[in-house]
C-alpha cells in the first residue's frame, strides 16, 4: 500500500506590460554583436508569449516549441541563423535520433521477417524429406532382386544430396539474417537511453545530460545542480528477498518521478542509486527539493508483505561547477551518501571548487 501526500506547484506568469505591448518589429534586429544574441532571444521570446496569448493558446512548453519554431521560420535569415546557433548547446535533436531508431528496429523487424521466411522454407524441406523416406521405403519393401534394391537407395542417395544442398544454402542465409539482426539489436542497445526496471533514464543519459549541462553552464554562466538518491544499505540487507528489494527501489523511483520538474533529468546511476539533474536550479533550491523528496518518501507507506517498512534514504547535493567532469561530480556525491540518512544528516552538500576557466573563471 502506498499513501502520497500530494505537493501542488503552482507558477504564474506576471502579465508585464512590456510582454503585452511587444511588438513583431521590436524583434527583428539588424545583424549585431554576439554578446547581443542573448537580448534578441529574449525580445523574440516575448514575442512568441504574446502571440500565444492573443491566439488564446495555454503557453505550455509544447505549444511555446512550436510557436517558437513557426514564428522563427518566418524571420530573417540572419536572425534565424544566430538564434539556432545559440540553441545548438541545448543538445541534439531528439527528432533526429529517434528517427535513427526507428529505422534501425524497422531494419530488424526486415531481418527477423527474412528469419521466418527461411525457417518456412527448411520446414517445408523437411516434409519433402520425410516424404521421399517414405517414397522409397515403400519402394524397397516391394522390391525383392538386389538389383531394385541397389536402385532404389542410389536414387534416395541423389534425393538426399540435392536436399541437403538446398538446405545448407538456406543455412547460410539464416546465419547471415541472424548476425545482420544481432547487430542491429547491439547497436539499438547502445543508444538506448531508458531503464525499463524503474521506469527512468538509464546511466548513460545521466551521464551526456551532465556533460551537455557543463557545458551549457561554461557558456551561460547559470546554476545548475546533481541530487544522488539511494536506500540505505542497511534497510536494503533486512529485505531478503530479491524481487522484494527490486519493488521497494522502483517504487522510490516513482516517488522521485513525482517530485521531479518536467526539465528534471531522473535516471538510474546503477546499484540501486538514482541521480536527478535539476537544470537552472541553484543550491537553495535544490535544498528545497531534497526536502520535498524526504517529505513524500518519509509519508509514504511501503509494506514487504504484511510489515510496514521503515524507509530510510540517503541524499547529496552536487552543484554543477565549471571546470570538473561528469565523473568527478558523481563520484564526489557516492562518497557523501553513506554520511546521510534518517538518524544523520538528511543531506550533504558536496560542493567542488569552480576552475579558473577563462573570463568566467570567477565566476561562484
Amino acid at each position: 500500500m502506498v499513501r502520497l501526500d500530494k505537493n501542488k506547484i503552482q507558477s504564474a506568469l506576471a502579465k508585464r506590460p512590456e510582454i503585452v505591448k511587444a511588438k513583431e518589429e521590436e524583434v527583428v534586429v539588424t545583424p549585431s554583436k554576439a554578446q547581443n544574441t542573448d537580448s534578441e532571444l529574449e525580445k523574440f521570446s516575448l514575442y512568441v508569449l504574446k502571440v500565444l496569448t492573443d491566439e488564446n493558446i495555454p503557453p505550455t512548453p509544447t505549444n511555446f516549441q512550436i510557436y517558437f519554431d513557426k514564428l522563427l521560420d518566418n524571420k530573417p535569415v540572419s536572425f534565424k541563423k544566430r538564434i539556432n546557433e545559440l540553441l545548438e548547446v541545448e543538445g541534439v535533436n531528439q527528432d533526429e535520433h529517434r528517427a535513427k531508431m526507428e529505422l534501425d528496429v524497422k531494419e530488424g523487424f526486415s531481418q527477423i521477417k527474412g528469419i521466418m521466411q527461411v525457417v518456412s522454407t527448411a520446414y517445408k524441406n523437411m516434409g519433402i524429406m520425410k516424404e521421399i523416406i517414405k517414397k522409397r521405403t515403400q519402394e524397397l519393401e516391394v522390391s525383392s532382386s538386389q538389383l531394385s534394391v541397389q536402385n532404389v537407395t542410389s536414387a534416395l542417395s541423389q534425393d538426399l544430396k540435392k536436399l541437403s544442398g538446398l538446405m545448407e544454402k538456406q543455412m547460410q542465409v539464416l546465419k547471415m539474417h541472424y548476425e545482420k539482426t544481432g547487430e542491429i539489436l547491439k547497436d539499438i542497445e547502445s543508444k538506448a537511453i531508458f531503464d525499463s526496471r524503474y521506469g527512468v533514464y538509464n546511466r548513460r543519459y545521466l551521464l551526456q545530460s551532465i556533460e551537455k549541462e557543463c557545458q551549457s553552464i561554461q557558456q551561460y554562466n547559470h546554476q545548475s545542480s546533481l541530487v544522488l538518491v539511494k536506500i540505505k544499505e542497511s534497510l536494503i540487507l533486512q529485505i531478503i528477498n530479491i524481487k522484494d528489494r527490486a519493488i521497494l527501489t522502483r517504487n522510490v523511483a516513482k516517488l522521485l518521478l513525482k517530485t521531479s520538474r518536467r526539465s528534471d533529468v531522473v535516471a538510474h546511476y546503477g546499484e540501486g542509486v538514482f541521480g536527478m539533474l535539476m537544470v537552472h536550479t541553484d543550491v537553495n533550491n535544490a535544498k528545497r527539493a531534497c526536502d520535498r523528496i524526504i517529505d513524500l518518501i518519509y509519508a509514504t507507506s511501503f509494506f514487504i508483505g504484511d510489515r510496514e517498512v521503515d524507509t530510510d534514504i540517503e541524499l547529496v547535493i552536487v552543484p554543477i561547477r565549471p571546470g570538473h567532469s561528469m565523473e568527478e561530480f558523481v563520484a564526489c556525491g557516492l562518497d557523501f551518501l553513506p554520511k546521510t540518512g534518517k538518524r544523520l544528516e538528511s543531506y550533504l552538500v558536496c560542493e567542488l571548487e569552480e576552475e579558473n576557466i577563462g573570463n568566467n573563471g570567477d565566476e561562484a
